[in-house]
């Protein structure tokens, strides 16, 4: 009997059937000019790109029959190359309701965080709650996890290069506002400044740099993509929007909120220079010890995902990976045994 299996669990060289979703078709030409169809398929362990070539008994299909955004059912043979997996595809239909029972999920295109996105919620916010010390910094970055705490639990940190996933964007932050706080805690003390390096504005901007992309980005049944805002505006500039229209809200509300003009001005400068490079989208460079922090560990994490995602996708035959990857670089694996 065919199992059904996750993109991620397929042992290699196996026939099995497993369910999928078409997210992208791009032809392609070999070195010789010979036309192919690179393809992808996603579930919500796992996405696979592979090509369909010219003379394979599902090109004209794929070309004209193929919908991008459906779901569907392959029965395949999985293959590790030095090019990385590829579905050697023996039978395909659209997938319907009636696979259900089967295990087929009408929401499975949607990769999921591998962490829990309430238990990444509560360590955020308990974290931020014992490392921020100035009034009304804390009570900001808490109204605004509140206020946007469901579109926070489900969203995406990217569209696609790191923790492109349902819950990717808390994963995303829990990893910088810890790493930022390692950060301050030993510079503070190896390298201290006048004025002293502002713990708390390190944490809020680290819990807050990236709350744009609840704009940014919406969810797709094929995944995440921009919205009009995201690509005309960004998630930097819209973040700092947050911080500003919450600290406005808070003030209008509660008389007894108070925030420091200058405590506030860190804060927003920290979210429009994360990213520190006009070319990387910030319009400011890093000016302050604290946005300098917040920068490296923000850049570092999206980094070593990337990372570690090539090395997984990779071959486990090959001792360095190609260089068709969101690094443009080859990363070496090891070194083969005899």
């Amino acid at each position: 009997m065919i199992q059904v299996q996750k993109l991620s669990q397929w042992p290699d060289g196996e026939v099995a059937d497993t369910f999928v979703l078409f997210t992208a078709r791009e032809q392609m030409f070999t070195r010789d000019k010979k036309p192919y169809w690179r393809v992808t398929f996603r579930d919500d362990t796992r996405e696979i790109s592979f090509p369909i070539w010219e003379n394979s008994p599902f090109a004209i299909d794929c070309r004209e029959v193929w919908v991008l955004g459906k779901y569907y059912k392959i029965r395949a043979m999985l293959r590790q190359t030095k090019y990385g997996p590829n579905l050697e595809i023996q039978r395909i239909r659209e997938a319907t309701d009636a696979d259900i029972p089967d295990g087929f999920d009408p929401q499975m295109g949607l990769v999921k965080s591998s962490f829990d996105p309430v238990e990444m919620y509560a360590e955020i916010l308990q974290t931020l709650r014992e490392a921020i010390s100035e009034p009304g910094l804390f009570p900001l970055v808490e109204y605004l996890f509140e206020k946007h705490h469901d579109a926070i639990l489900t969203a995406s940190a990217a569209q696609g290069k790191h923790h492109a996933t349902a819950g990717g964007f808390l994963e995303h932050t829990r990893n910088v506002l810890r790493t930022a706080l390692w950060l301050a805690d030993r510079y503070a003390v190896l390298v201290p400044t006048n004025p002293p390096l502002n713990r708390g504005v390190v944490a809020a901007a680290a819990a807050l740099h990236d709350i744009g992309k609840l704009r940014e980005l919406r969810q797709t049944p094929a995944g995440f993509e921009y919205t009009s805002e995201g690509m005309l505006l960004g998630h930097i500039v819209m973040g700092r929007d947050y911080v500003r229209d919450a600290a406005r809200e808070l003030r209008e509300k509660d008389p007894d909120f108070h925030l420091e003009e200058e405590t506030q001005l860190r804060l927003e400068h920290a979210i429009l220079s994360h990213q520190r490079l006009p070319e990387w989208g910030s319009p400011k460079p890093n000016m302050t010890p604290e946005s300098l922090l917040v920068h490296y560990a923000d850049d570092i994490d999206a980094k070593y995902y990337i990372m570690a995602k090539v090395l997984e996708e990779a071959s486990p035959e090959v001792e360095y990976t190609d260089n068709r990857n969101l690094l443009r670089q080859t990363v070496f694996r090891g070194l083969k045994t005899s």
